[in-house]
């Protein structure tokens, strides 16, 4: 290791060539001794990226090394600024990643899978409550920045083999040392217990939670005026298309009028994506249909055929009156634009298409569990849905779709119970 060191500095004179000679013979192990060396060259600590300004205590700070655990983290970041007062949550990621959806409260940063010169920074200047990572290999060098300096409440979740992300595992204690520094650990499953206490966990902080729930957080909902829209339309069954981006209103509405020819009294929900669409939708549709605009404060009547529901925060309403629903962009559109474990966790039938996008994670587990139906292209859109509007069928996606919710239901409330108790000495002060 001293060898390494030595020839290090002696590289970093040389030029880069050099320099990558020396990080191919040490691997890891170089590539972080470059990260320290270039930490104490600045003083000791990494500047933080401008985005932390926005960040405020108490603050938890969520970590991943991969695209599909991400999913998750955002998920949980929505319940967590949901039901904790006050706080923010900094979600961490790989670099090349799809942008998270803009929420007040949270901030998203692409970083290496153990970059301890940033952990340093954040510590410094804003110490996080807790901090979580559902990585695939423990960043050691992050744990031992914020242990070390500021007492944070170190998570690690969703991971089956207790492996180090640097190679700075091979020092001898090193190992025992940064999992001396965890304080809690939830595992995805019993059989992995006896892998972890041989790493020199120790068993106090091992606890059986099965893995983390890709639910968001549960949309609201104005009770009364969900009864309220249910008896101006006579209690006819609805269908809920969300986020439908103009390339694909045609097809949406195309299926609908195939769907009609089954059921006369059906009514569709049109949420487009864009929401200024609203006006020129109604425009365009009027002809053809009985149509209301939402924006408008148009009036609903037993004989309306396309609601345009052209406003913002009111998908929990839609979701709970339509008996099935469509995720918009996930047949002519760049990928879905909302996870489908939203209508699955109110009770509503899916159908899609196949471009999942960022929500791949959430689309494999309902259609594991068959809780979903996918259609190839536009013109099975009509029938799909028709069968997705059954009672029978409707039921039985909906209760698969609540099987798949519930089994992650456990992990997520012992890990949100964590990190907002690590959270509650901040706050108090």
């Amino acid at each position: 290791m001293l060898r390494q060191c030595l020839g290090l500095f002696r590289c970093n004179s040389a030029g880069p060539e050099a320099l990558a000679r020396a990080q191919g013979a040490g691997g890891g192990v170089v590539q972080g001794l470059t990260r320290r060396l270039q930490m104490l060259a600045r003083g000791g600590r990494a500047a933080l990226p401008p985005a932390c300004g926005a960040l405020r205590s108490p603050l938890i700070w969520l970590h991943c090394d991969n695209a599909r655990g991400t999913q998750r983290l955002a998920a949980l970041s929505e319940i967590l600024l949901q039901e904790g007062e006050g706080l923010s949550v900094l979600v961490s990621h790989p670099a090349g990643m799809e942008p998270l959806p803009d929420l007040p409260g949270r901030i998203e940063l692409a970083l290496e899978p153990d970059d301890a010169g940033f952990a340093h920074a954040l510590a410094a200047q804003l110490p996080p409550a807790a901090f979580l990572s559902t990585a695939r290999r423990i960043p050691g060098g992050m744990i031992s920045a914020l242990s070390s300096s500021c007492g944070t409440v170190i998570c690690l979740a969703d991971m089956a083999v207790p492996r180090l992300a640097s190679g700075w595992g091979r020092l001898p204690g090193h190992r025992r040392s940064v999992m001396g520094r965890v304080d809690h650990v939830f595992l995805p499953h019993d059989a992995v217990q006896s892998d972890w206490s041989g790493y020199g966990m120790r068993e106090e902080v091992l606890m059986r939670a099965g893995r983390l729930s890709v639910t968001p957080a549960a949309l609201g909902c104005n009770e009364a005026e969900r009864e309220a829209l249910a008896e101006a339309f006579r209690h006819r069954t609805m269908w809920f298309a969300t986020h439908v981006p103009e390339r694909e209103e045609e097809m949406v509405i195309a299926a609908h009028g195939e769907a009609l020819r089954d059921s006369h009294r059906l009514v569709l929900l049109l949420h487009p994506a864009d929401l200024q669409r609203g006006v020129a939708l109604k425009a365009a549709l009027q002809s053809r249909f009985s149509t209301a605009l939402r924006s408008e404060d148009d009036l609903v009547t037993p004989e309306t055929q396309v609601y345009i529901v052209d406003t913002e925060s009111e998908r929990g309403l839609w979701y709970r009156l339509a008996v099935a629903g469509y995720i918009g962009g996930s047949l002519g559109g760049d990928g879905a634009l909302v996870s489908p474990m939203e209508a699955a966790g109110l009770g509503c039938a899916i159908v899609h298409g196949r471009m999942f996008g960022r929500h791949a994670e959430a689309f494999d587990l309902l259609r594991q569990a068959r809780a979903t139906r996918m259609v190839q292209g536009p013109e099975a859109l009509g029938p799909a849905i028709g069968g997705a509007l059954r009672p029978e069928q409707a039921a039985d996606m909906a209760n698969r779709g609540w099987q798949v919710i519930a089994e992650g239901a456990e992990a997520t409330e012992a890990v949100l119970s964590t990190l907002l108790t690590a959270c509650k000495p901040q706050a108090a002060g």
